[in-house]
């Protein structure tokens, strides 16, 4: 018997376990045994049942750019992987202090694309939400990042997203699996959005919603990720031509690189250039979800790539990692790399599914705005 199978077979009692407190809790709270808070304001929320790798951050850029047209918007965030604590408000913030050592990597990149958003982080979302009402009394929809286990505060609409190449059903609560809870706590969700669809592969919607056990009131989407161009971030890569950049060293701290990295060695393109090839990736360096760099590794990758080499070799990396990648302790060496971002969008499948998903969130959040 494989030994990965044995530990996992070893880790199932733990997972029971685990699975079972988190299903106590989740009762408790919907039966307001637990003291829970329903939201003053419409609250859509972007959750997951999975640890990390879903696509949350580019799925609540894209709610946001849905909502922001017609109301007035507010963002809350746990602000996972920050170095501050409580509560902090971006435009209550001076400027030159808004980084993700305060805010965390995922909303201060959101915060960059929407800079006149007003955007908090919060463990406690209960705080958070009224201390972002008192401060922006026009707000009349709240987008939470993340907050599906958070029973304490209770939003008026759940889009629950999960991944294609491992979505929650079968999947087991950690230790043996990656699941917060047991899958059975999707009955909770409005809609499921299963992400990360891969280019080019079909999907049966009737056998997608068999396998992940839906309601019937539970509306079904499926999205994959759109890569931009190559967009370059500092002098040392705004200064390259590309058409001369044929190698890639590639630095991450996501959950899953893979379409990224399938991505680059396909048709990556850069922003000043038309023409899509394949790039060829040198080397990567895999760090763990929301890695905090050091000086060390920075200058390790400086040295054994970009020192004194030619003008063929990038560093290229995601949105999420060049918010850490700007810390004041390395931001000297960066500034030598020619670093190169890849910013993600998120597409639906087909039209047909986009146009109802948009008419589904705009129309809960008018509705409740209608009743509050």
């Amino acid at each position: 018997m494989p030994f990965k199978l044995i530990i996992g077979l070893l880790l199932v009692p733990f997972s029971l376990i685990y699975g079972c407190v988190a299903a106590i809790r989740r009762f408790l709270y919907r039966e307001r045994i637990l003291r829970s808070e329903d939201s003053p304001v419409p609250a859509v929320d972007i959750g997951n049942l999975a640890v990390g790798g879903t696509g949350k951050t580019p799925h609540t850029q894209y709610v946001i750019n849905l909502l922001k047209q017609d109301f007035h918007v507010a963002v809350l965030s746990r602000g996972y992987g920050r170095k501050s604590k409580g509560y902090h408000s971006v435009l209550q913030t001076d400027p030159q202090d808004r980084n993700a050592e305060l805010l965390g990597d995922e909303p201060f990149m959101t915060h960059l694309r929407f800079p006149d958003i007003p955007l908090a982080v919060d463990g406690d979302r209960c705080e958070g939400v009224q201390n972002l009402l008192d401060e922006h009394p026009e707000t009349n929809v709240i987008v939470l990042d993340d907050a599906y286990q958070h029973l304490r505060f209770r939003p008026t609409f759940h889009i629950l997203l999960t991944e294609y190449d491992r979505p929650f059903r079968p999947d087991m609560p950690m230790p043996a699996g990656k699941l917060r809870e047991f899958s059975r706590a999707s009955r909770f969700a409005d809609m499921v959005v299963v992400t990360k669809v891969p280019d080019g592969a079909s999907v049966d919607e009737s056998s997608w919603r068999y396998r992940l056990r839906l309601k019937p009131h539970q509306d079904l989407f499926f999205t994959r990720f759109r890569y931009e161009p190559l967009s370059p971030v500092t002098p040392a890569a705004q200064n390259l031509d590309p058409e001369t950049i044929r190698d890639v060293v590639l630095l991450t701290g996501i959950a899953n690189p893979k379409p990224l990295l399938d991505h680059l060695h396909r048709d990556a393109k850069f922003c000043v250039s038309t023409i899509a090839r394949k790039l060829n990736v040198m080397k990567h360096y895999a760090f763990p979800d929301h890695h905090t760099f050091t000086e060390k590794e920075i200058q390790s990758i400086y040295d054994q790539h970009f020192n004194n080499l030619g003008e063929r070799t990038v560093l290229v990396t995601t949105e999420k990692d060049w918010m850490r990648l700007q810390s004041a302790h390395i931001r000297n060496i960066v500034s030598l790399l020619p670093v190169f971002v890849i910013p993600v969008e998120v597409e639906f499948l087909t039209e047909t599914q986009r146009d109802t998903f948009n008419q589904t969130v705009i129309g809960h959040v008018r509705g409740k705005e209608k009743k509050s």
